[in-house]
């Protein structure tokens, strides 16, 4: 089967469980998303160096290989085709493994196309006769993802186009100015031509790698130099959605394509004498359900912030000082901002899913080898992944103390994150009790998490400064930085408040 399941049989939420998740974890986690969008935001987080590092490790470079392949598999905007991916060895053979946040089985199916594709072309070469130059197989590798990125690549240039007439608009004449200008235009005049409905077409998709290749080529001209002088105001001026940030944002996705390029074919040259690219299976893991909507996992009635701070852990004067800092913000109207945002997400319903790199985890750990370093290639356990980890996931990774690693986060939480699914076999005796088992285990890790979110929150409400990035994909490319079991949000002194003798009791 190329779609995986995770063995057993799904533990589904009692009452009990529901409970906590309604009055203990989801009204932190709203509070914390609401603090983040009404405070001001923090120092601006410095773009990762665009270009692949040269002076990466093997490790290093396998790392940036599995995230840029996980990459090109998230087709879409929006969050359903968030891809994670890993490689281990699974019935004889290294096979690369992937999930997404939430992809049916057809959907799942068109990824293991397109990823072969892209892995083919690399094999191709290696097994040729007389091998081609880079030049040829990295066009042909970005003609490959250009078409099966065709809709989110659509989307980057609409807008893409759109900033740079609002950017352009913003000009002065100035002489730094109007020379910016003239670049803007010249790199408006590469864009393909977007009424063509034909994306897929050789000519479109050609055209837009030309566009890619012009923005390459502003790569530390003077020109860039000015956008990211202006980016930088747009963000110390806390202009929301800013032109200058939206286009050196969107230019960086778009270029990012031409990097994973160049990572896939210096990959193929390092391991040209394994199985990596040579003889390989491709896999896929099932995406979890959302919870049924009789779970009720959120009251329909919104809390203040004072109500929801009373369950925080920790001694009441801790408690004491939360709500001291949280009636400071009342500046900001933040118990109006939290009834909006709750009454909404209580209207819309909550449906959290499991992120796709905890779900991958949850088949590895559930699988023949587990975590082990033995069945991962060269030993490298690492969990790749089209963006930045969440906040909950790298939170939750943390918690459960894993040796896998995986992609450094961002500060972004949402409030679709919900934990891993427990599964008993229902091969084994003693089932009841093995559900039972496997429920305690979830409320472990729950309070865990409890206790982790309220440190997020206490560290909000301390230092008033928002912890969120507008856009959670890097701006260019990724420099290898890991997690595995040390970081998450808050300091040391936050977490030990918080994460002690934590005890949820569901209602």
């Amino acid at each position: 089967m190329s779609v995986l399941d995770i063995p057993g049989e799904i533990v589904p939420l009692d009452k009990e469980q529901q409970g906590k998740l309604r009055r203990d974890f989801h009204p932190a986690e709203l509070l914390l998303v609401c603090l983040n969008q009404i405070c001001p935001r923090g120092p601006q987080q410095k773009p990762a160096d665009s270009p692949p590092n040269p002076n990466q490790s093997s490790e290093e470079l396998f790392h940036t290989l599995l995230n840029k392949l996980s990459q090109v598999l998230d087709f879409e905007s929006k969050g359903n085709t968030i891809t994670s991916m890993t490689v281990v060895k699974y019935e004889e053979k290294f096979t690369y493994v992937f999930a997404s946040n939430q992809r049916k089985t057809p959907a799942l199916k068109k990824a293991r196309e397109g990823l072969s594709e892209i892995l083919n072309i690399l094999k191709s070469n290696l097994e040729a006769s007389s091998k081609e130059p880079d030049t040829v197989i990295e066009e042909r590798l970005m003609h490959k993802i250009l078409w099966w990125n065709h809709v989110r690549v659509r989307s980057y240039l609409q807008f893409l186009s759109k900033e740079l007439q609002r950017c352009m608009e913003r000009c002065d004449s100035t002489p730094d100015a109007t020379a910016a200008k003239e670049g803007l235009a010249k790199l408006a005049q590469s864009l393909p031509d977007l009424t063509d409905s034909k994306e897929k077409s050789d000519a479109y998709i050609q055209a837009t790698a030309r566009c890619i290749q012009a923005i390459q080529a502003n790569r530390n001209t003077p020109l860039q130099k000015y956008i990211s002088a202006r980016s930088a105001d747009d963000h110390n001026k806390l202009i929301k959605g800013g032109s200058w940030s939206n286009l050196q944002h969107v230019a960086g996705r778009l270029l990012s394509y031409r990097y994973a390029v160049e990572v896939l074919v210096h990959a193929h040259h390092t391991w040209a004498e394994t199985d990596l690219f040579r003889d390989f299976e491709i896999k896929s893991v099932r995406s979890s359900e959302p919870y049924p909507a009789e779970a009720n996992l959120l009251n329909a009635v919104p809390e203040t912030a004072d109500l929801i701070l009373n369950r925080a852990p920790g001694s009441d004067k801790n408690r004491q000082a939360l709500k001291k800092n949280a009636a400071d913000l009342e500046k900001y109207e933040l118990n109006k901002h939290l009834e909006q945002l709750w009454a909404a997400k209580a209207q819309e319903g909550m449906r959290p899913i499991v992120h796709c790199e905890i779900l991958l985890h949850s088949w590895l750990l559930s699988t023949d080898g587990g975590v082990q370093s033995h069945r991962f290639f060269q030993g490298w356990r690492y969990i790749g992944t089209s963006k930045p980890l969440c906040r909950m996931c790298t939170e939750y990774f943390t918690a459960i103390s894993t040796p896998v690693q995986f992609r450094a986060g961002h500060p972004n939480s949402y409030l679709n994150f919900r934990l891993p699914d427990p599964y008993v076999s229902p091969k084994q005796n003693g089932k009841v009790q093995r559900q039972k088992e496997a429920r305690q285990r979830w409320c472990e890790d729950l309070g865990k998490m409890k206790g982790r979110v309220y440190a997020s929150v206490a560290k909000v409400l301390e230092e008033k400064v928002a912890e969120w990035k507008r856009f959670d994909s890097n701006t260019y490319t990724d420099r290898v930085k890991s997690v595995n079991g040390d970081g998450g949000a808050g300091d040391v002194g936050l977490l030990a408040r918080f994460l002690g003798g934590v005890n949820i009791k569901g209602t």
